[in-house]
């Protein structure tokens, strides 16, 4: 029973902690609620939210939410809403691209200098000084992909990148990364559609100078992009959020002549 993943309703939360109940697990652990605590979580969840996490016992029997995710019913992530809004004071110092076709999204495993294990991540970074957020999603695109995609594939994405972004046409998806604290934390995601579009991954045989050792196509619903061992934070809050804003952008990168 420990360590599955379920489904359930947010019946009170106020502060640090509130309570769950879910009808999956209700004939394995009885009538008991299930304790939810908000480092445990992505984001916090409003009365009636439905959150998906992993449950564990201790050893006194009471059944606890672990690795939780607010799948819907929370401000930040409610994943069908099309704009994320974040207060005048949210500081927005990274940006990222979220390239998807369909159900997938490509993400790179990596290993920073501080971390023992590959985490997947997206494909993004700290906005450097004098960069716009645009500027910084393609830059990091240019050093990420290297070796991953081809010279021409990584061309055409930046070609596709300016053609909806460029010039303020459309603005990025902004996702909050820490929702409390004196100055919040978000990131300026551009969600780009590559539906139909041939992009060549590489058969790269080790990590390139950035510290990336893989890139593939994933599902959205994969495992790992709900576990935050193996994922990185960013990425995590990415995919939840941006649900119903991916399944909104139908435009694809044009063919680099």
């Amino acid at each position: 029973m420990e360590y599955e993943r379920y489904r359930g309703t947010v019946k009170f939360f106020r502060g640090s902690f509130g309570w769950l109940t879910s009808n999956d697990i209700a004939k394995k652990i009885g009538d008991r609620d299930i304790f939810l605590h908000k480092n445990q979580l992505n984001s916090v969840p409003s009365v009636g939210a439905i959150v998906e996490f992993k449950l564990v016992v201790d050893a006194k029997g009471q059944p606890k939410a672990e690795d939780a995710v607010v799948v819907s019913g929370a401000g930040a992530c409610a994943g069908e809403s099309k704009e994320l809004k974040v207060s005048k004071d949210t500081k927005v110092k990274r940006a990222a691209l979220m390239l998807f076709r369909g159900d997938e999204v490509l993400v790179l495993r990596e290993k920073k200098d501080d971390q023992d294990t590959l985490l997947w991540s997206d494909l993004g970074g700290k906005v450097e000084f004098g960069e716009s957020y645009l500027e910084c999603a393609i830059r990091e695109l240019d050093e990420e992909a290297r070796g991953f995609l081809s010279p021409k594939s990584i061309e055409m994405l930046k070609l596709g990148l300016r053609n909806q972004y460029g010039d303020d046409r459309q603005t990025p998806e902004v996702v909050p990364l820490k929702a409390s604290g004196k100055y919040p934390q978000a990131v300026a995601v551009f969600p780009l559609d590559c539906s139909g579009v041939e992009l060549e991954l590489l058969d790269a045989k080790g990590p390139n100078s950035f510290g990336v050792h893989e890139m593939r196509w994933l599902s959205r619903q994969h495992p790992d992009l709900r576990d935050r061992s193996l994922t990185r934070w960013p990425l995590l809050r990415a995919v939840c959020a941006l649900r119903g804003a991916c399944r909104g952008r139908s435009r694809s990168p044009r063919r680099a002549e």
